[in-house]
């Protein structure tokens, strides 16, 4: 496999739709389009479990490639000076909107999960991340070109 670097999703996708470039990882919401309509071929999953809306996409850990998880996930974020009042209030709201059956459901059409946490939930998870990451960027002593 060989990396290249592309300004963003939109780019690469054309290329892979246009047999100018094999494939890539990529975003199930960018990419679940193009996989329903059958102008892509979903090979495999690099997350724990299969999505539901792709349930016959085997995860890569049952393909017998294990350890490659990279699971993306979307936060929302505010200044750090922001009241925990103002904090609270704003993830009152967004768990509200995220419980909606209808905003659920328009969600889960383009292949985004809804999972409504707290901001401490959410620092746990860049926590973790930050980790992960981290650690991989430095075992595999990773350079930005």
């Amino acid at each position: 496999v060989l990396h290249v670097p592309y300004k963003g999703a939109a780019p690469v996708i054309n290329d892979v739709l246009g047999n100018q470039v094999n494939g890539f990882f990529g975003d199930v919401p960018g990419l679940i389009g193009h996989i329903q309509s059958g102008k892509l071929k979903a090979l495999g999953i690099a997350a724990p479990t299969r999505h539901p809306l792709l349930p016959d996409v085997k995860t890569l850990a049952e393909q017998g490639i294990a350890g490659v998880e990279s699971n993306n996930w979307y936060g929302i974020v505010a200044p750090a000076a922001t009241p925990p009042a103002t904090v609270e209030k704003l993830n009152q709201a967004l768990r509200a909107a995220l419980g909606n059956e209808a905003v659920r459901a328009k969600l889960e059409k383009f292949g985004a999960q809804a999972a409504p946490s707290s901001p401490q939930e959410l620092a746990s998870l860049i926590a973790a991340d930050r980790e992960k990451w981290g650690s991989l960027i430095q075992r595999k002593n990773i350079r930005p070109e």
